[in-house]
């Protein structure tokens, strides 16, 4: 029996093998090995189980819990919006210039006091 081999000039054949010798080598390594049958692969694999941790089941149902808890900002912010379309909103002066330096001392800038 004689087998082909592929070159860059086309195929050109490998001279025979020895007796006793096979080509497949993926087989014989099996056999080698003590490989199991299909049957008995497939009932290991069957037979695997997926543990989850602890931890893990209370941060999936952590979750959970979290995804069915109402965002109440929304509403929040609709009130907001319903107050501010009627002129009922007022903002106090004084905490929005709050709110402003609060906002420049944690963005890198200066209070009026360290000018």
């Amino acid at each position: 029996m004689s087998d082909t081999k592929i070159t860059s000039s086309g195929p050109s054949p490998l001279p025979d093998r020895p007796a006793g010798v096979s080509g497949n080598k993926k087989a014989e390594a099996a056999g080698a090995t003590g490989a199991k049958s299909p049957e008995a692969v497939t009932r290991l694999v069957e037979s695997d189980v997926l543990e989850i941790s602890g931890p893990a089941r209370q941060v999936a149902k952590l979750r959970e819990e979290i995804a069915r808890v109402p965002d109440v900002r929304e509403e929040r912010i609709a009130d907001i919006k319903a107050r501010i379309k009627s002129g009922t909103y007022a903002v106090p002066s004084r905490e929005v210039a709050r709110k402003m330096i609060e906002w420049g001392r944690d963005h890198g800038g200066s209070s009026p006091s360290s000018a």
